[in-house]
């Protein structure tokens, strides 16, 4: 569906105007960036302007106007939205593992030998936290602390710390972390959260939010192939 959108591009020139993106926390800070890159090579004259939003308020952010184009990731049946004048894309899957300060691993045991973990959460809007305090109770007998940490990058810097464990995207915690003290930890899970895209009805779909919803697509299927 997408590559139709971008064929339905303004064929009289080159595609150009504003589009404000609404982003679910762990999709703002690992598919934005390269949103916004993409965006500027390919369509230099669509501006780009992005904010945090919650997955919760992405129906309503959309439908009154207040976001062009709205990203969110986890569980939402198409269906849930029919009748509402709110189209959905499905775009790639965002991977999340956990992650941790390399020292955790020095434990003998790890992570059963932790006597209080604390999870770090992201999102509260998240599925992954909660799937990863489950797995501590259930599979490792430790009961953890949930701590909110708000970004991304907050969680990250506390993880390498070694304050906390994470569910981050793949997509942030990639190569370029190597050797810093982040690592991905054994024993615990790793999800595929489902990650679509928002926009108002067809009709009233400018040309700039078509051209970012296909760039956007295209990010997913680039940054999906990211491993850790």
């Amino acid at each position: 569906m997408v590559d139709e959108m971008a064929t339905a591009l303004n064929p009289s020139g080159e595609t150009e105007g504003r589009a404000t993106v609404g982003a679910s926390t762990l999709l703002l800070e690992s598919r934005i960036g390269p949103l916004i890159r993409d965006c500027r090579y390919r369509y230099p004259k669509v501006q780009v302007s992005p904010r945090q939003l919650a997955i919760s308020r992405a129906q309503e952010a959309v439908r009154s106007g207040e976001v062009d184009l709205a990203l969110v990731h986890g569980e939402c049946a198409p269906d849930e939205l029919s009748g509402t004048g709110i189209v959905v894309e499905q775009l790639p899957d965002l991977e999340v593992v956990p992650v941790g300060s390399a020292t955790l691993l020095e434990s003998p045991g790890f992570p059963s030998a932790l006597a209080s973990p604390r999870v770090l959460a992201v999102d509260p809007d998240c599925e992954s936290h909660h799937v990863l305090v489950a797995a501590l109770r259930r599979d490792h007998g430790v009961e953890p602390t949930v701590i909110e940490a708000g970004s991304v990058s907050g969680a990250r810097e506390l993880a390498r710390a070694g304050y906390g464990i994470a569910m981050l995207p793949a997509e942030a915690v990639g190569p370029s972390e190597e050797g810093s003290g982040l690592v991905v930890l054994p024993g615990l899970p790793h999800m595929r959260l489902n990650v679509r895209a928002l926009w108002a009805g067809a009709e009233s779909t400018r040309s700039a939010v078509t051209a970012v919803c296909h760039v956007a697509a295209r990010v997913g299927r680039e940054e999906a192939g990211v491993t850790v």
